[in-house]
C-alpha cells in the first residue's frame, strides 16, 4: 500500500510541474503575446483591450500563480493579449492589477472553474464604469467588476 502511495504522489507531483510552462512572449503586429501551457482542454486566448473613450492610458500586470506576464501599457484600443491550457485541475486563475488615472484595481480576469462563458477567445473590455467580458454562446457584452475612472 505503501509503495503505490508513493507512486501516486510521485505521478502527482510530475504532472504538476508539467501542467503549467513558464510564459514565453513574441512580438506580433505591435501586441505582445504570451503563451502558457496545460495539459488538458482547448487552448484558450485572454484578450484585455483598453476601452476607456477618455483616452486614459491603463497599467496592466496580469498573473497567474505560477506566471507574471508583466506590466503592460496600453493606450486606447490597444490590448494584452497570452494564451493557454486550463490545467488538469481546472484551478487555472489569472487576476490583474490595473493603475488608471492615479488609482489602482485588482480584479479576476480568468477562472476555469467559473468562466464557463469563454469557449475559446476570452475578450476583456476595460471601460470607464468597469470590466465587460463578452460571453461567446449569448454574443454580448457582460459587465462583471465595477469602478468609477472619471
Amino acid at each position: 500500500m505503501w509503495k503505490v502511495l508513493v507512486t501516486i504522489s510521485v505521478l502527482l507531483m510530475i504532472m504538476t510541474d508539467m501542467v503549467i510552462v513558464p510564459v514565453q512572449s513574441e512580438e506580433e503586429n505591435g501586441v505582445e503575446n504570451g503563451y502558457v501551457d496545460g495539459l488538458i482542454g482547448k487552448r484558450k486566448t485572454v484578450l484585455v483591450k483598453n476601452d476607456i473613450d477618455s483616452g486614459v492610458t491603463v497599467n496592466l500586470h496580469c498573473r497567474s500563480k505560477d506566471d507574471d506576464l508583466g506590466l503592460h501599457v496600453l493606450r486606447l484600443g490597444e490590448q494584452q493579449v497570452w494564451s493557454f491550457r486550463d490545467n488538469i485541475f481546472r484551478t487555472t486563475l489569472f487576476w490583474c492589477t490595473m493603475d488608471a488615472k492615479n488609482k489602482e484595481y485588482q480584479f479576476e480576469i480568468y477562472r476555469a472553474k467559473t468562466d464557463r462563458t469563454c469557449t475559446s477567445q476570452c475578450f476583456r473590455s476595460l471601460r470607464e464604469d468597469g470590466a465587460y467580458f463578452w460571453n461567446q454562446p449569448l454574443q454580448l457584452w457582460e459587465k462583471r467588476i465595477s469602478w468609477s475612472i472619471q
